[in-house]
């Protein structure tokens, strides 16, 4: 009997002496956790985190993790192993973003849009409403497809058309929408019609200027040529003539695909430079997620 009951409060003195322990190891691995993003030491925290999570697992703990995979510019593996929380609207709202923004950074645009494309408007929480519309916009301005985003503004000015952000920026957008993008297409066949004039039309008037020279001093030189009855030299110059007139066209199409890309970049630029870029750090109480 005496025995018995001396086991039985070993028993449960060990398991008050291993909890307390535990306790003690949880308190300063959490205190390190903190010590090291604010440090930015994102792998290290990543590794801490996983040691924590032996005896901790929660929600907010796992999205914070891959937070930290994502400021360490490991967006693969947030697309491949995170998962959509839905734990709470909150939760959900936060884990989306995270994995939209992970296909933003890795260029996947399209990707990136279809992530929140069903999240209706009327049922976000009013403080987050611009948010989704300034996460949607993004990609959809890099892509240049400015359909949808006259889309986007139409479904969310009616909650939102009194937001001061909300309206620069769907003046912004508008102005973009009627300022246009240079067709590719037509500035090629530009240059197909007069040398140069696609990259002229696309901006670029110099590439222009020696496009249209290098085309019409070749064929020029070579009916200069071929009227002095040096028909073997006039037959080279109008070689280079053709070879150089392809290359006008060819270059007149990427002149105009070059341009749209400096334009969307620039617009992009425009936008983060106004609201900032997605930091997913902000959408979390790091204090929260340990208690």
């Amino acid at each position: 009997m005496i025995r018995g009951i001396s086991f039985f409060l070993f028993l449960l003195i060990s398991i008050n002496l291993f909890a307390d322990k535990n306790k003690n190891f949880n308190k300063n691995e959490i205190k390190f956790i903190k010590e090291l993003y604010r440090s930015e030491r994102y792998f290290d925290c990543i590794a801490e985190i996983g040691k924590l999570q032996f005896t901790e697992r929660n929600s907010e703990l796992e999205y914070f993790k891959y937070i930290n995979y994502y400021l360490a510019e490991q967006y693969s593996t947030v697309i491949f192993n995170y998962k959509v929380d839905l734990s709470s609207d909150e939760m959900r709202y936060n884990s989306l973003f995270l994995i939209s923004g992970s296909y933003f950074k890795k260029g996947m645009y399209h990707e990136s849009c279809e992530i929140l494309k069903d999240i209706e408007y009327n049922k976000l929480p009013k403080d987050l409403v611009f948010t989704m519309f300034l996460r949607r916009v993004e990609p959809l301005t890099l892509l240049g497809d400015s359909a949808n985003i006259k889309d986007e503004i139409y479904k969310s000015e009616l909650l939102i058309s009194d937001d001061l952000n909300f309206v620069k920026l769907r003046e912004a957008l508008e102005l973009y929408n009627k300022a246009g993008l240079k067709s590719k297409e037509c500035s090629a066949i530009m240059s197909a019609i007069i040398p140069g004039s696609g990259q002229i039309y696309s901006g670029y008037y110099i590439d222009g200027i020696i496009s249209f020279l290098s085309v019409a001093a070749c064929a020029a030189g070579g009916l200069y040529m071929y009227e002095k009855g040096h028909k073997g030299v006039s037959y080279t110059l109008f070689f280079f003539s053709g070879l150089f007139y392809g290359g006008n066209i060819y270059s007149a199409y990427n002149a105009a695909e070059k341009g749209n890309y400096k334009t969307l970049q620039d617009r992009y630029k425009s936008i983060t430079s106004q609201y900032g870029q997605y930091n997913p750090g902000e959408y979390i109480d790091i204090e929260r997620v340990f208690y």
